[in-house]
């Protein structure tokens, strides 16, 4: 019993601290306070518990006087006064002063107990054997005036063990009855001060009956409790990154596809999701996803579940990204450099093939796949997303079955050198959004291709121009123009083709038809996404103290949550988790100037789960840290006369 309770418990238990230092180390740094509170109470932790075997392995006196002088100075100058510290019990300006108080105590104790126990300590004593080896312990005299040495270093102890025992014990009551709902003693920061709650208790039985043995044995305990508080962290830090990945992705969409291109910002997010390097886009199109908002967003998620599974079977997870796109498309992004020939480009195809089939047949939907070229730099990523989202638009032109690779194009048709057919598709295809600046874009690139078509082919203008506006006015309806409008248009059209003579003629009077059509959708869109935006931000002003994502508020205002995060993009010129995270901040101001509560407290109150995270947020929006935040509004409210003035 007294090998274990002296040399295996507090070497468990030292390791388990130094397990959990290496972790919030490497995998969870923060610049708070009291993360480098607790920082420094593992490692001091650590070296009181690892001491206590080499204090009795490692020879006779004065060794052991020496390392258990060390250990208990640590436990009194830096434990104790890290675990009160870290208990955040005295906020704002008196905080300075309490910390130096808190950190003199410390040191006093500590030196306390170094003098008495090195006073008349002349020898150790042989404590048990084990394997050959003597254990030998420290001999404090005892009941020996005018010292009294073993008498004050118990008294020191017990001193520092009610510290350890009634800071801890404080906050574990204010977790429990002061913010209901937090979790109880399943809350990190619990988990965290019960074991120390443990040890302390332990602490102060072992040194009153002079058990050692009763505090080291209890360290396993304190251990594996602080390991589920650990353990609790790992989650937390988990569950905020499973929140965070949609964000990611929809920065990732809106770098490659949407935004002005980022380098550095596209290769940081990739890093964020464990990515390596990808080199090809693929994108994947359900057809009657946008038949219906509803529908579509079942229909866009289970094609994703679909292909993350078939996916997974030939690309491992650094190779392989998808990405919901708005349209009912999907992108696939993957790594297969060097650029797949022969066997590879089979692979790949039985692989999309597969995926395409699948689909189609869950969810009774024609699927197209379309697939860019492989590029060696990460800036030509969004080169072969075009390549990609044109291939795909000519599979679909195909009959929507099909799957076509962007060197594939002329060979399924000799014509298309001709006539401009995903040119126009993909003219059509905005004016459905009624985005009327990049539809004249795209205007402009199909009438390269249509002069030059009509030029070789004359005696077709009229039936081309005839076959374009009427493209034109159905995918104007399907966009959300008004119908009977767009009708009378598309008869005054018909009888201007009637006067058209030649290619220029024709090229006017084009111009003018695509941007009265775009526009007919732009005037519908704009209507409808203010409306539903300021839907959307009043939901996020109502409860952005809870839990919240875009896909929460996608479903509260009828849209699919890709759609909705294109939208919202467009309308703000923010990402969804930007004005989220800007308005929580702004709440919290507003709180920091005008409450009494806890940094913590009112980072749960504006719906951030993670202390540490808020603070770093703060930080980063505001320029400053919320303490720093809160004294400088108290400041400027003790100058100008209360906080009425402020806020």
């Amino acid at each position: 019993m007294a090998l274990f309770s002296n040399i295996i418990a507090p070497m468990i238990a030292g390791l388990f601290f130094l397990l959990y230092f290496a972790y919030f180390i490497i995998a969870n740094p923060s610049k708070s306070a009291s993360y480098r509170y607790f920082i420094i109470f593992l490692i001091g932790i650590s070296v009181f518990s690892l001491g206590r075997p080499l204090q009795l392995i490692l020879g006779p006196h004065p060794l052991p006087l020496v390392i258990v002088n060390l250990r208990v100075f640590i436990l009194c100058s830096v434990i104790a006064p890290v675990i009160i510290l870290a208990s955040d019990l005295v906020p704002g300006r008196r905080r300075r002063r309490f910390e130096l108080l808190v950190v003199s105590v410390g040191v006093l104790l500590g030196l306390t107990y170094v003098v008495f126990n090195s006073l008349g300590t002349r020898s150790s004593a042989v404590l048990f054997h084990f394997a050959g080896i003597a254990a030998r312990d420290n001999l404090t005299p005892s009941m020996l005036p005018p010292f009294y040495a073993r008498e004050v270093t118990i008294g020191v102890q017990l001193v520092t063990g009610l510290l350890l025992l009634v800071f801890p014990s404080i906050k574990l009551a204010r977790l429990l009855f002061g913010r209901p709902g937090e979790g109880g003693f399943r809350n990190k920061v619990a988990l965290l001060n019960g074991g120390v709650l443990i040890f302390a208790l332990a602490f102060i039985v072992g040194s009153y009956t002079r058990q050692w043995g009763i505090y080291y044995a209890a360290s396993i305990v304190s251990a594996v409790i602080i390991g589920c508080g650990v353990l609790a962290d790992v989650r937390a830090v988990y569950r905020d990154y499973e929140k965070l990945l949609p964000f990611i992705k929809e920065d990732i969409v809106d770098n490659v596809a949407i935004g002005e291109f980022s380098k550095a910002k596209l290769a940081e997010m990739l890093g964020c999701l464990g990515k390596g390097r990808l080199d090809t886009i693929a994108v994947l199109r359900i057809a009657e996803a946008r038949s219906a908002l509803l529908e579509g967003r079942d229909l866009m998620e289970e094609s994703l579940r679909i292909a993350g599974r078939l996916l997974a079977k030939d690309f491992s997870d650094e190779c392989h990204l998808i990405l919901p796109l708005a349209g009912g498309r999907v992108g696939i992004a993957l790594r297969l450099a060097p650029p797949p020939e022969g066997g590879k480009r089979e692979a790949l195809w039985d692989l999309l093939e597969e995926l395409r089939s699948e689909i189609g047949r869950s969810l009774g939907c024609a699927v197209s796949i379309g697939v860019g070229r492989s590029y060696e730099r990460l800036e030509d990523l969004r080169t072969s997303y075009r390549e990609a989202l044109g291939a795909q638009e000519y599979a679909e032109s195909l009959g929507g079955r099909a799957i076509v690779h962007a060197d594939d194009i002329r060979e399924l048709d000799p014509r298309a050198s001709r006539y401009p057919l995903r040119e126009k598709e993909k003219l059509l295809s905005l004016i459905k959004l009624g985005d009327v600046e990049n539809s004249g874009k795209a205007f402009a690139e199909y009438l390269a291709r249509f002069k030059d078509f009509i030029a070789e082919h004359p005696e077709a203008l009229k039936v081309r121009l005839y076959e374009l506006v009427g493209s034109l006015i159905d995918a104007a309806i399907l966009g959300g123009g008004d119908e009977q409008r767009l009708n009378r248009l598309v008869e005054g059209y018909f009888e201007d083709i009637k006067h058209v003579k030649d290619a220029e003629v024709a090229e006017r009077w084009l111009a003018k038809a695509v941007s009265e059509t775009a526009s007919a959708v732009a005037r519908v869109y704009e209507r409808r996404s203010k409306a539903l935006v300021r839907d959307a931000t009043r939901y996020v002003e109502a409860h952005f103290s809870s839990p919240l994502s875009y896909r929460d508020v996608a479903k509260e205002v009828f849209v699919s949550p890709s759609y909705f995060l294109c939208l919202f993009k467009r309308e703000t010129g923010l990402t969804f988790v930007d004005y989220l995270t800007g308005f929580r901040v702004d709440q919290a101001k507003r709180l920091l100037a005008s409450s009494s509560k806890s940094v913590t407290e009112i980072a749960y109150d504006v719906g951030f789960n993670n202390s540490n995270y808020f603070s770093s947020i703060f930080r980063k929006l505001v320029g400053t840290t919320a303490k720093e935040y809160r004294l400088r509004c108290r400041a400027r409210a003790g100058a100008e006369g209360g906080f009425d003035k402020i806020l």
